[in-house]
C-alpha cells in the first residue's frame, strides 16, 4: 500500500520531526524560515519558476542538511 501525500513522495514527516529536535512546532518554524529563503533565491534567479519551496525545505531538514539552531535563533 503506497502512501499518498501532498508533500511529495519522499518527505517523511516523522524523520523531519526527529531532525528538528523531536518538536513539531520547531519543525514548522525551521521549515517556514528555510522555505522563505528558498523562495527569495528562486525569485532573484528565475522569477518564472513555480516549484514548491516548502517541499524543498522539508527534504533538506529530513536529510539533516540544515543547522537547526541557526534557524531557531532567528525566530527568538
Amino acid at each position: 500500500m503506497s502512501k499518498i501525500s501532498s508533500r511529495g513522495p519522499d518527505v517523511d514527516t516523522d524523520k523531519c520531526v526527529e531532525q528538528a529536535g523531536g518538536n513539531r512546532f520547531n519543525l514548522v518554524l525551521i521549515a517556514a524560515q528555510r522555505a522563505r529563503e528558498i523562495r527569495r533565491r528562486q525569485q532573484e534567479s528565475n522569477p518564472e519558476v513555480h516549484s514548491l519551496p516548502c517541499v524543498s525545505a522539508l527534504l533538506e531538514i529530513q536529510e539533516g542538511k540544515l543547522d537547526n539552531k541557526r534557524y531557531l535563533m532567528k525566530v527568538k
